[in-house]
Protein backbone atom coordinates (compact mmCIF):
# COMPACT_ATOMS: atom_id res chain seq x y z
CA UNK A 1 0.00 0.00 0.00
CA UNK A 2 1.08 3.57 -0.81
CA UNK A 3 -0.44 6.45 1.20
CA UNK A 4 -1.08 9.95 -0.23
CA UNK A 5 1.91 11.18 1.87
CA UNK A 6 4.27 8.99 0.19
CA UNK A 7 3.55 10.29 -3.21
CA UNK A 8 4.51 13.41 -2.11
CA UNK A 9 7.51 12.55 -0.25
CA UNK A 10 8.82 10.45 -3.65
CA UNK A 11 7.31 12.26 -6.31
CA UNK A 12 5.62 15.42 -5.55
CA UNK A 13 8.33 17.43 -3.11
CA UNK A 14 11.26 16.03 -5.26
CA UNK A 15 9.78 17.64 -9.10
CA UNK A 16 8.72 20.53 -7.63
CA UNK A 17 12.54 21.21 -5.80
CA UNK A 18 13.86 20.32 -9.26
CA UNK A 19 11.41 22.72 -11.24
CA UNK A 20 12.30 25.07 -8.97
CA UNK A 21 15.81 24.61 -9.49
CA UNK A 22 16.23 24.62 -12.81
CA UNK A 23 14.21 27.84 -13.01
CA UNK A 24 16.33 29.66 -10.66
CA UNK A 25 19.89 28.56 -12.40
CA UNK A 26 18.40 29.32 -16.16
CA UNK A 27 15.50 32.09 -15.86
CA UNK A 28 16.80 34.27 -12.55
CA UNK A 29 20.76 33.15 -13.40
CA UNK A 30 21.19 31.85 -9.90
CA UNK A 31 24.51 29.61 -9.26
CA UNK A 32 24.29 26.32 -8.27
CA UNK A 33 26.23 27.62 -4.74
CA UNK A 34 23.15 30.37 -4.35
CA UNK A 35 20.12 28.08 -5.20
CA UNK A 36 21.85 25.34 -2.99
CA UNK A 37 21.83 28.00 -0.19
CA UNK A 38 18.40 30.03 -0.90
CA UNK A 39 16.34 26.25 -0.76
CA UNK A 40 18.68 24.85 2.01
CA UNK A 41 20.02 22.07 0.03
CA UNK A 42 23.25 20.88 -1.20
CA UNK A 43 25.13 21.85 -4.58
CA UNK A 44 25.26 18.67 -5.53
CA UNK A 45 21.94 17.99 -4.80
CA UNK A 46 21.08 21.26 -7.29
CA UNK A 47 23.09 19.58 -10.22
CA UNK A 48 21.21 16.54 -9.44
CA UNK A 49 17.63 18.21 -10.03
CA UNK A 50 19.42 19.90 -13.21
CA UNK A 51 20.92 16.94 -14.59
CA UNK A 52 17.33 14.95 -13.74
CA UNK A 53 18.75 12.38 -11.34
CA UNK A 54 16.27 13.87 -9.08
CA UNK A 55 12.57 14.81 -9.86
CA UNK A 56 10.32 12.54 -12.26
CA UNK A 57 9.62 14.07 -15.42
CA UNK A 58 6.68 12.07 -15.63
CA UNK A 59 5.45 14.29 -12.82
CA UNK A 60 7.03 17.44 -14.26
CA UNK A 61 4.54 17.52 -17.14
CA UNK A 62 1.48 16.83 -14.61
CA UNK A 63 2.49 19.97 -12.70
CA UNK A 64 4.07 22.17 -15.39
CA UNK A 65 0.91 23.26 -16.63
CA UNK A 66 -1.84 25.29 -15.08
CA UNK A 67 -2.63 26.67 -11.63
CA UNK A 68 0.38 24.62 -10.11
CA UNK A 69 2.90 25.83 -12.61
CA UNK A 70 1.55 29.16 -11.81
CA UNK A 71 2.56 28.62 -7.81
CA UNK A 72 5.89 27.47 -8.81
CA UNK A 73 6.58 30.60 -10.52
CA UNK A 74 5.44 32.79 -8.32
CA UNK A 75 7.53 30.89 -5.21
CA UNK A 76 10.76 30.72 -7.55
CA UNK A 77 10.35 34.98 -8.05
CA UNK A 78 10.09 35.07 -4.73
CA UNK A 79 12.91 33.16 -3.81
CA UNK A 80 15.05 34.94 -6.58
CA UNK A 81 14.15 38.06 -4.88
CA UNK A 82 15.65 36.61 -1.42
CA UNK A 83 12.36 37.77 -0.34
CA UNK A 84 11.38 34.65 1.72
CA UNK A 85 12.75 32.78 5.13
CA UNK A 86 12.76 29.04 4.87
CA UNK A 87 9.56 29.10 6.92
CA UNK A 88 7.81 31.32 4.61
CA UNK A 89 9.58 28.68 1.44
CA UNK A 90 8.48 25.54 3.63
CA UNK A 91 4.65 26.95 3.81
CA UNK A 92 4.51 27.95 0.34
CA UNK A 93 5.35 24.25 -0.67
CA UNK A 94 2.42 23.02 1.37
CA UNK A 95 0.20 25.23 0.20
CA UNK A 96 1.31 23.98 -3.54
CA UNK A 97 0.60 20.54 -2.07
CA UNK A 98 -2.77 21.26 -0.62
CA UNK A 99 -4.03 22.79 -4.06
CA UNK A 100 -2.80 19.63 -5.72
CA UNK A 101 -4.82 17.95 -3.11
CA UNK A 102 -7.99 19.96 -4.03
CA UNK A 103 -7.49 20.00 -7.67
CA UNK A 104 -7.50 16.37 -8.00
CA UNK A 105 -3.42 16.33 -9.13
CA UNK A 106 -2.70 14.34 -6.09
CA UNK A 107 -5.30 11.71 -6.72
CA UNK A 108 -4.04 11.34 -10.94
CA UNK A 109 -0.42 10.61 -9.65
CA UNK A 110 -1.58 8.14 -6.94
CA UNK A 111 -3.80 5.93 -9.30
CA UNK A 112 -0.87 6.13 -11.49
CA UNK A 113 1.29 4.11 -8.45
CA UNK A 114 -1.77 2.42 -7.40
CA UNK A 115 -4.67 1.51 -9.75
CA UNK A 116 -6.17 -0.32 -7.55
CA UNK A 117 -7.41 2.21 -5.72
CA UNK A 118 -9.32 3.63 -8.60
CA UNK A 119 -11.33 0.55 -8.86
CA UNK A 120 -12.09 0.87 -4.86
CA UNK A 121 -13.30 3.89 -5.55
CA UNK A 122 -10.95 5.71 -3.79
CA UNK A 123 -11.09 9.76 -2.42
CA UNK A 124 -8.08 9.47 0.42
CA UNK A 125 -6.29 12.62 -1.45
CA UNK A 126 -9.37 14.63 -1.45
CA UNK A 127 -10.49 14.29 2.21
CA UNK A 128 -6.24 14.60 2.66
CA UNK A 129 -7.01 17.57 1.26
CA UNK A 130 -8.93 19.43 3.93
CA UNK A 131 -5.85 19.27 7.17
Amino acid sequence: MRPPCEIVVNLVLPTIRAMLVKDLVERHKLSQVEVARRLDITQPAVSQYLSALRGKSTVQKILSKGEVAESLKELSNAIARGKLKHSQIIKKYCVICKSMGKKEILCILHAETAPYLVREGCRICLRGSRH
